[in-house]
């Protein structure tokens, strides 16, 4: 089968030839370790996104994320030599090392409902970023399936405005947040429908709902608060032929029906560290929302033994891929932390125990082909 076929018959919870691999994205750092190249020759940023995708294709991934638009730099403003802001407004440090930019977020910009409305908007059918997403779906061509990254209903928002704002202003000003997010949510649909219109078939909403001990927010704030955003984009999504999927760390357990209800049709990347366990998620909700991801990577890629990695790909499959609906992949991307060897693990026992009809889970010497 081809990446798409895979994906798709993944998505609506059929048995495909092999369970899909998916990642968000690989560092462009364990990209140069691979593939013996500098890390910007492996980053579509530098390099575009033919070579990396063509990376991709030869890792044998089958699915990652087109995110052009949520990164783009057209609209950032310097504060100083070490700080902007960008198109969002969120406060970031930039850094340049090892041959590619680290970006990392301070703070918000927009502290105030004055601010937030004085700020300018992005406009999702900005002619630059239609156009980056217009080549990397044709870079894509049939070698990978593209998901679209097309906007943060919560987690952007809360970053722009600072956390402490946010949740705050969720008690002292709830209709102003209720307007932040349904400003966020009229551009998630709006780049999505574009995405759409030019093939896209899956997006992606890029938020965060969780911490590691639980939610970030009460199932009840969630339900006044996200889940009208959610509903909305999904039906919209819907009715043009396209599925949506969430990307949020943490310990989303207590949200999970809530956002089965909303009408999402897969969640990624269900962290282990927070107590995602792919056996509990599989049992409780694997026949309703299609699953991605879960292999660690805050211990197990970067400090673990490729055997170790194999057994949780291995543990990971049996729970969740038996029927359909699962995709495996990271607990969230391959980060530049994650050890080349161990990556590597994860795809060739993916390849390995993935197989449908799943009759090949067994123990066994995971260095042999």
């Amino acid at each position: 089968m081809k990446p798409r076929e895979r994906v798709l018959r993944a998505l609506m919870h059929e048995e495909p030839d092999q369970v899909p691999l998916f990642e968000l994205g690989v560092s462009p750092l364990v990209l140069g370790k691979i593939f013996g190249k500098k890390p910007e020759e492996c980053w579509c940023i530098f390099a575009g996104w033919e070579t990396e995708f063509g990376l991709y294709e030869k890792l044998g991934l089958d699915c990652s994320t087109v995110y052009t638009l949520m990164f783009s730099p057209k609209y950032y403003r310097g504060l100083d030599k070490d700080k902007f802001v960008d198109s969002w407004g969120r406060i970031h440090s930039s850094n340049v090392a090892a041959g590619y930019i680290s970006q990392f977020y301070i703070g918000g910009y927009l502290t105030t409902p004055e601010k937030y409305e004085e700020f300018p908007k992005l406009d999702p059918l900005d002619s630059w970023g239609i156009e980056q997403f217009k080549s990397a779906f044709k870079a894509a061509g049939d070698r990978i399936f593209p998901v679209a990254a097309v906007g943060s209903i919560w987690e952007v928002q809360g970053e722009a405005l600072g956390w402490e704002n946010m949740f705050r202003y969720m008690f002292t000003k709830p209709e102003f947040v209720k307007k932040v997010l349904e400003d966020s949510t009229n551009f998630l649909i709006e780049l999505g429908k574009a995405c759409i219109d030019l093939g896209a078939e899956v997006l992606l909403d890029w938020d965060d709902y969780g911490y590691v001990k639980g939610p970030m927010m009460s199932p009840k704030q969630f339900k006044e608060f996200i889940f009208p955003c959610l509903k909305k984009a999904a039906d919209e999504f819907h009715r043009r032929g396209a599925l949506l999927m969430v990307h949020s760390d943490g310990d989303i357990r207590l949200l999970m029906d809530m956002i089965i209800e909303a009408g999402v049709d897969a969640i990624q990347p269900l962290e282990p560290k927070a107590g995602m366990d792919i056996k509990e998620v599989a049992e409780k909700w694997g026949d309703q929302i299609c699953l991605v991801g879960n292999v660690d990577v805050a211990h197990l890629l970067p400090f673990g033994t490729t055997e170790e990695v194999a057994q949780e790909v291995k543990r990971a499959i049996a729970a969740a891929a038996p029927g359909g609906g699962y995709m495996l992949g990271s607990g969230h991307q391959i980060n530049d932390w994650c050890k080349p060897e161990n990556f590597l693990a994860q795809i060739k026992a993916g390849k390995r125990f993935g197989k449908y009809p799943l009759n090949n889970l067994v123990h066994g010497d995971f260095n042999d082909s």
